[in-house]
């Protein structure tokens, strides 16, 4: 067409990646049709947008009705404690849709508080419509999603995740992620002293034996990974007793209260050593 004949490479991904324009954008100013400009891109190969980030930039400019929320796309670049934290939850109560939209779901509202501060972000917690008591953060970002597959999350994750690479300073922070997602705290009511007993749970064999071996580095004892059939499939579990529970907690809670982390749990823990006391000076 004469009217793209002079419109050059370098213009037009000026327009296209620069400045944000969508290909209506360009289109009206130079007054041809949107399916010329695509033709054009495609004919000088300049690469087009996704349909997410395409979308993305329509919500930033008001051209969608949907509202743009705020998040810090570069979170998962960094090492940090809340990083880590997140990473651990993301890996055992988290999902990446095909699309490419993060969603993680807890039943605990305030973890997801956190996390949407440590993160930055303005998008809403929301209610799940298929389960009571369950509560869902969701957002899509380019980046987010790439940072997070080069950890080894991906799509349908659960049953074949390994244990990422975890920078040493921040392994225990990645482990209380990983607990409070995929572990439990609980009570033996029926022994003499009421003991604390913790355990973790996996579908993926390959990530629990990385992270029983992981857990030893953080000074726990080798422990027995235990194979679980359920009417779901089958689970690997690690369980710890009273004195190894109380090591696992001083572990993961080190610089407790600066850090992230479930309070339900922690409380737990807390209750279970006093009651334990309690026995020990009644005896």
């Amino acid at each position: 067409m004469a009217k793209l004949a002079n419109l050059t490479e370098e213009t037009l991904s000026g327009l296209y990646w620069e400045q944000k324009k969508s290909l209506d954008d360009i289109a009206k100013l130079y007054g041809v049709s949107r399916v010329a400009i695509f033709k054009k891109l495609k004919k000088l190969r300049i690469k087009p947008r996704s349909k997410s980030l395409a979308r993305l930039e329509a919500q930033k400019q008001g051209k969608v009705p949907q509202q743009y929320f705020r998040i810090n796309e570069g979170f998962f670049s960094n090492w940090s404690s809340e990083m880590a934290y997140v990473l651990g939850l993301i890996i055992t109560d988290g999902c990446i849709s095909r699309n490419g939209a993060i969603s993680l779901s807890m039943n605990d509202r305030e973890v997801l508080e956190k996390v949407k501060g440590a993160m930055g972000s303005e998008h809403p917690i929301t209610p799940s419509k298929h389960q009571q008591g369950l509560f869902h953060l969701k957002f899509a970002r380019v980046r987010l999603v790439n940072d997070l597959v080069k950890f080894g999350i991906g799509p349908r994750k659960s049953l074949i995740v390994k244990f990422p690479s975890i920078q040493e300073a921040y392994l225990a922070d990645f482990i209380r992620g990983v607990f409070d997602g995929d572990g439990s705290v609980f009570f033996v009511k029926e022994a003499s002293r009421y003991p604390v007993n913790t355990k973790f749970c996996s579908g993926s064999e390959d990530f629990i034996v990385e992270l029983e071996i992981n857990l030893q580095k953080l000074g726990l004892p080798k422990r027995t990974i235990y194979e679980q059939k359920t009417k779901n499939g089958i689970y690997y579990t690690i369980k710890y007793g009273h004195k190894d529970s109380q090591r696992l907690f001083s572990i993961l809670y080190k610089n407790h209260p600066t850090i992230p982390f479930l309070e339900r749990k922690y409380n737990k823990f807390i209750e279970g050593f006093k009651r334990s006391a309690e026995y020990v000076e009644r005896a």
